[in-house]
């Protein structure tokens, strides 16, 4: 038997920004995807889909043909006669065309794939990166240094989000606080001090990360918005947690302002501010519905059990995840 885990991630600051050219900065979280593969000589390969939950399962032929129609859909969405969340029609879908990446030189595996995740889908923590990273690491047929690992991940999750940035695949992938501008990746020492940080879940977003990434580059490519988001990066490496708060907050305007917070989301986090607090989405957020996925809050004073949540948010302490994507033999 063999066994990996991935973490999730929160985007410190920088979403959206790191896709016009600015810098983001991203730390993987402790909370997990877990996989285990038993071996088998069936000549199929079988999972639980992790939304539905029903069985699902592909042989080498059906593994082909699903890679071929998934990159003869890119390449529409590229030629702009799809969008981007046509490409990726089903979550099994993804999980067959990262398969096919991990086995590229090697043979078939069969056999079970079972896994649990504390990751939510679409929160804007890195579910599809992390779960990437994860099948990656399970079935590759060499170990894959973290360049590699990286690259692989980045590749494979251009199906759902298009030409999205690398702020993902690299927070999975190396662990600990990342920071990515233009295409190059650094890990970098952060205050760790994430004292009375939480993150909070306000339910899974109507419109896609692919969605979100697409409507804001219509709208503010080449915007001077950019900079103002490049100011709050360059000073938080260096801010106490009380300064953090304040970019924070500044950090949640900019985002209102590319229209990609909520309505009840803003509302939630001027209940956070009213509290003495901040808080913003940590991830794409949304450009329709009442969910924005994750959001990041600071609360001196206060825990998220005292604000008005909605009915299917949860939340849970800040906390750093130093390592990225690992498997192992059992």
């Amino acid at each position: 038997m063999r066994a990996a885990i991935a973490p999730g991630k929160v985007i410190l600051t920088g979403e959206h920004a790191v896709v016009h050219g600015g810098a983001a900065l991203a730390m993987a979280i402790d909370r997990h995807i877990h996989a285990l593969y038993i071996e088998d000589d069936s000549n199929r390969l079988r999972w639980k889909d992790p939304v539905s939950g029903k069985p699902q399962s592909v042989n080498q032929d059906e593994l082909k043909r699903c890679v071929d129609r998934l990159e003869e859909r890119y390449e529409s969405w590229l030629k702009g006669h799809l969008s981007i969340q046509q490409v990726v029609q089903h979550h099994s879908e993804l999980f067959i065309y990262t398969l096919a990446q991990a086995i590229k030189y090697t043979g078939f595996p069969s056999g079970d794939v079972k896994w649990r995740s504390k990751l939510p889908i679409g929160a804007g923590m890195g579910s599809s990166a992390a779960f990437i990273a994860l099948i990656l690491k399970l079935f590759a047929s060499k170990s894959l240094d973290s360049a590699e690992l990286l690259h692989k991940v980045h590749f494979c999750e251009r199906l759902q989000h298009g030409k999205g940035s690398l702020i993902d695949a690299s927070s999975v992938t190396l662990g600990g606080t990342v920071r990515v501008k233009q295409g190059h990746v650094e890990s970098v020492e952060v205050n760790d001090d994430f004292s009375n940080c939480y993150w909070i879940f306000t339910g899974t977003p109507d419109s896609s990360t692919g969605e979100c990434v697409e409507k804001v580059r219509k709208q503010f490519t080449g915007s001077p918005i950019w900079d103002a988001f490049a100011e709050i990066e360059a000073q938080w490496l260096s801010a106490s947690v009380n300064q953090r708060g304040q970019l924070i907050q500044q950090n949640h305007r900019l985002l209102c302002e590319i229209g990609v917070v909520p309505k009840k989301v803003q509302q939630l986090i001027t209940q956070i501010e009213s509290f003495g607090g901040a808080a913003k989405i940590s991830g794409a957020g949304s450009i329709r519905g009442d969910a924005g996925g994750l959001i990041i809050a600071w609360l001196p004073a206060n825990t998220p059990e005292q604000l008005n949540l909605p009915k299917d948010a949860n939340w849970g302490v800040l906390r750093k995840e130093l390592k990225g994507a690992q498997a192992f033999s059992i």
